[in-house]
């Protein structure tokens, strides 16, 4: 394996965790903005941000959620 890191690399291949970094897709962004900022062309349109970092020391491993029973019922 290669030494490069590349931020396609730690997210499409799970490398993150390999090189000590975490992953994590972002969607609900402004994609006016985005493309302002980055200067894309009319054709280049953002659908998914991936933000990319190391996790902090007293991060907890996984965000506590609701049990599934709490937020989902079948009709």
């Amino acid at each position: 394996m290669s030494s490069k890191v590349t931020a396609a690399r730690i997210y499409k291949y799970g490398e993150s965790d390999v090189f000590g970094f975490g992953s994590s897709p972002m969607i609900g962004f402004d994609a006016v903005a985005v493309t302002s900022e980055f200067s894309l062309l009319p054709d280049e349109i953002p659908v998914l941000l991936v933000a990319i970092g190391r996790a902090a020391t007293d991060n907890w491993t996984q965000k506590s959620r609701r049990p599934l029973t709490e937020v989902l019922s079948f009709a």
